[in-house]
């Protein structure tokens, strides 16, 4: 079409803590289209306006890589994607992109505002999409141990989805005779070697999706939904740990495996019956 300029798309990617959906709103308009790569089904680029623009987040995961492609061929407004790392993008997706990086850690500064104590997230935590393909890929088992000892991953969310990808009779003792019987440090270095790090094809992932806590925890505790991601460092600190876990219901503490707070015992007095109660 003439006299309309082809905006090339755009490619941000940056580790857990680094803002890549505020870089990649300085790109956009205040309203984009957003879609995670995984559920992305635009078909009718034409109908979108081209000073809107589109956000399609994770593309690490499952995405509908030739709805994606489509558009970035067809779509004339500013595209943006997103990613944790480059290495896990498909080719024919990254290659018609023009590659920036978020590097800084707002993570670590939020901590630091909200609560002094906690401990430094680090630059090379995980999300747990990460953490699964860096478990079945890497060949040096001390890595990966590492990694489990210092992301701490759910047990039974990681085993669920480990076991998706590999043989489920290298899980089965550590599953059923392990697991929270005991120390969580012996549990990841039997998970960690029980793989090899050599995986054929992609890794496989739950096709159901787990009901979302985010937003009812966020409120209980007077954050934005954005900040989600922070809680996993914030419960290090002791005084937020136990303000988040008398604000929160069963199923919200296990979601940041928070304990339950200590009840109060009840006292039982015996009264003593005289011949005055008759």
């Amino acid at each position: 079409m003439i006299g309309i300029e082809i905006k090339r798309p755009i490619i941000i990617v940056g580790k857990e803590g680094t803002p890549k959906d505020q870089k990649a709103m300085e790109f956009l308009s205040n309203d984009p289209i957003i879609k995670y790569a995984n559920e992305y089904d635009i078909t009718e680029n034409n109908s979108i306006p081209i000073d809107r623009g589109i956000l399609i987040k994770d593309v690490t995961y499952k995405p509908q890589v030739d709805l994606i492609i489509d558009t970035l061929d067809n779509y004339r407004g500013q595209v943006v994607i997103t990613s944790l790392n480059q290495k896990d993008v498909p080719k024919k997706l990254f290659n018609k992109c023009k590659l920036k990086r978020a590097t800084k850690n707002v993570m670590r500064e939020e901590l630091s505002r909200i609560a002094p104590n906690s401990d430094d997230p680090g630059i090379d935590s995980q999300n747990i999409f990460s953490l699964i393909h860096f478990y079945l890929r890497e060949k040096d088992r001390e890595k990966v141990v590492a990694e489990l000892k210092w992301s701490k991953p759910f047990d039974e969310q990681f085993i669920s989805w480990v076991a998706s990808n590999i043989s489920p009779h290298k899980l089965a003792y550590i599953d059923a005779k392990v697991k929270r019987r005991w120390s969580q440090d012996y549990f990841y270095e039997l998970l960690g070697y029980a793989h090899t790090g050599e995986v054929i094809g992609k890794a496989k992932f739950p096709s159901r999706k787990p009901k979302n806590h985010k937003g009812p925890i966020c409120r209980k505790l007077k954050l934005k939904t954005s900040q989600f991601y922070l809680l996993e460092q914030l419960v290090k600190d002791k005084d937020f740990a136990r303000y988040a876990s008398k604000q929160l219901n069963n199923v919200e503490r296990r979601v940041l495996r928070l304990p339950e707070p200590t009840k109060r015992k009840k006292v039982l007095t015996q009264k003593i019956i005289t011949l005055g109660d008759f």
